[in-house]
């Protein structure tokens, strides 16, 4: 018998050590909190490129440098068809950010060896697009144009599959 009031009062001091439905609203309440910190999948985080930047870009820029994070190779253009051709990959489009996608490079617009405009590069599945920098932070985010995913898949190519279709 003084066992089973023994094992008795072992059960219940267990389950009250459980937490309970009052810790529980608050683990809710926090996890809700967290939640509304960070933005949902796929949301449009930042406008578009303006469209006179844009302009000065076709009108003034000169070279393009490409740098791959993960490639032991960059890549440069010089000649205004292909710099305005590279220009022509931005689309108006305003791209839904996925919070996993990581960029695979880093784009330099320049005129007359200044930087005027930076872009990191995503391009990946479901990730094809740029985001911009002004002043060093994230301002504006445009989709790839299928041309611009088509240049990709060439420059990354030597067997390696990009985002195809998108």
């Amino acid at each position: 018998m003084n066992r089973f009031v023994l094992l008795l009062l072992c059960f219940s001091i267990l389950y009250s050590c459980q937490s309970g439905p009052k810790d529980q609203g608050e683990d809710q309440q926090s996890g809700q909190q967290q939640a509304a910190a960070q933005p949902p999948e796929g949301e449009q985080l930042y406008p578009s490129l303006p469209l006179d930047t844009l302009q000065m870009l076709w009108e003034q820029c000169d070279y393009i440098d490409y740098v791959f994070y993960y490639k032991d190779f960059s890549v440069s253009q010089n000649k205004q068809a292909d710099i305005r051709g590279a220009i022509r990959y931005i689309s108006e489009e305003v791209p839904a950010i996925q919070p996993a996608c990581q960029p695979i490079g880093r784009i330099f617009y320049q005129v007359q060896g200044e930087n005027r405009l930076e872009a990191d590069l995503y391009f990946s599945q479901g990730c094809t697009y740029f985001i911009f920098y002004e002043n060093g932070k994230k301002t504006y985010a445009n989709a790839i144009m299928p041309a611009g995913v088509q240049f990709f898949n060439q420059v990354m190519g030597a067997g390696t599959p990009g985002p195809a279709g998108q």
